[in-house]
């Protein structure tokens, strides 16, 4: 939990906001997930330098988002452990 003063006006509010959050972490999940099956698809059709390139980079795009992802769930959490606090309140 937060260390110092936490203020929240609305708990319902901040329950579907932490919902919403959830929602479009899997969303971009699966994509960047879709979008590295794609590409590694491509490796026994598309023999190129360029094709390697692209690989790479996509491999390396996917990795950071998935890193942040990881992240926004933490904030997803955060956000189920404090409203459930609050209405035990």
């Amino acid at each position: 939990m937060a260390n110092g003063s936490v203020v929240v006006h609305d708990i319902d509010s901040l329950e579907k906001f932490g919902m919403e959050l959830a929602a479009r972490s899997a969303e971009l999940e699966s994509l960047y997930n879709a979008l590295t099956v794609s590409c590694s698809a491509q490796e026994t059709n598309w023999h190129d330098p360029q094709y390697d390139l692209l690989h790479e980079r996509v491999e390396l795009y996917a990795g950071e988002a998935r890193a942040q992802l990881l992240a926004l769930n933490d904030a997803v959490q955060y956000i189920s452990v404090l409203a459930a606090k609050l209405r035990a309140l």
